[in-house]
């Protein structure tokens, strides 16, 4: 049974169970927000922090939740075309910088949107008609800077 905090705007929170080797440290469980569409599958409406191979707009299948467990996603059913990136400010950076800021805005300006986890991370959602590689260019300068380091988490969008 969904509760207040598991249940917004007709989204659902799904867990996404990440791998971890033992003595790995990091979360067990990613959290996205979904559409429910129906016979067990959902349309992700949010950007993943830490999971791979999921970006916005896919369709997942989710195993039914049993008690007031959230559901659990089961499978990627249908890829959307869109992709996620993921940036790790580097200490001494914070997400007011200047330079941070004008990365998000130009981020915005190229179609792309993007969800902070404070006070360190960003996921950028890439949609298929941004200029992936332009995002991508912008966000290697700042890492050349020593401002960040950024990652591919759902690369293929197909």
């Amino acid at each position: 049974m969904a509760t207040d905090v598991d249940l917004v705007d007709g989204l659902v929170r799904i867990r996404v169970p990440l791998e971890r080797t033992p003595g790995e440290e990091g979360p067990a469980d990613d959290w996205l927000w979904a559409e429910p569409l129906g016979s067990g599958r959902y349309r992700v409406e949010s950007c993943p922090f830490f999971a791979y191979g999921i970006s916005r707009e896919d369709v997942v299948r989710v195993a039914a939740p049993a008690g007031d467990e959230a559901p659990l996603l089961e499978d990627v059913v249908e890829k959307c075309g869109h992709r996620t990136l993921r940036l790790a400010l580097d200490p001494d950076v914070e997400l007011t910088a200047p330079e941070i800021q004008a990365l998000l805005d130009q981020v915005l300006e190229l179609g792309c949107t993007h969800e902070l986890m404070r006070p360190k991370l960003v996921a950028i959602d890439v949609p298929p008609q941004a200029d992936v590689e332009r995002v991508a260019a912008l966000l290697q300068a700042l890492t050349r800077d020593g401002a960040l380091l950024w990652e591919w988490a759902d690369p293929r969008p197909c």
